[in-house]
């Protein structure tokens, strides 16, 4: 069984962890859990877990028998936090909740978390290391490398969504939208059309804006 340490310990990591459990006790045990990687070694001092810290994130050094778990929901620190840890050669372990439709014919890439209620339906591809919360992807669909996509969003037919690409919760994107790479859609947005890279979209319809 490997030794499995979730990358992180906010709130997503913590939510990693808490996937985690309702696959051992639906399917049983499938890895030995030891605890969180985070450069806050007291990150969890004052929050209720039965996991600690047990080591930073910088000089964690991979074991044989060790697989990681991606817990940070930030499309650019995934990225960075991913090259660091690659190059030392550390593996990556998906984390699928087994409560998700998951379609056919899709192909889903390395290191996703996938958080119950996901749903998908057919030729739809997901990038590496990819966040998925309770959200929707519609047909032919695809989602780049590092992009997270919050709870309740509606990803409709034939939708591009780019590479490190943050959708909050409550968000729509119609059929034939492009969100490009770096972009932020804001809580509750609809895009019609498109999100042009690296810019923030907010409202209905989605209008960029400046922060």
């Amino acid at each position: 069984m490997k030794n499995l340490y979730i990358v992180g310990a906010s709130g997503c990591g913590r939510e990693v962890l808490n996937i985690i459990k309702d696959i051992h006790a639906i399917r049983g045990v499938q890895w030995n859990i030891v605890g969180f990687l985070d450069d806050d070694l007291q990150a969890l001092d004052s929050i209720d877990c039965d996991y600690q810290v047990v080591g930073t994130i910088k000089d964690y050094l991979p074991q044989v028998n060790d697989v990681l778990a991606l817990g940070i929901a930030s499309p650019q620190v995934k990225e960075k936090i991913v090259a660091m840890l690659k190059a030392k050669g550390a593996v990556f372990q998906s984390i699928i909740h087994p409560y998700v439709a998951l379609g056919r014919f899709n192909t889903i890439g390395e290191g996703a978390v996938i958080y119950s209620g996901f749903g998908m339906t057919v030729n739809i591809k997901i990038g590496d290391f990819c966040t998925l919360l309770a959200c929707g992807l519609g047909h032919d669909v695809e989602v780049g490398d590092f992009s997270t996509i919050s709870s309740w969003c509606n990803i409709m037919g034939h939708v591009k969504i780019g590479n490190r690409v943050f959708m909050g919760g409550n968000c729509s994107a119609a059929p034939n939208a492009v969100i490009e790479d770096d972009a932020y859609v804001g809580v509750g947005s609809v895009v019609l059309r498109k999100v042009k890279a690296g810019k923030r979209a907010f409202g209905n319809p989605a209008r960029e804006m400046e922060f």
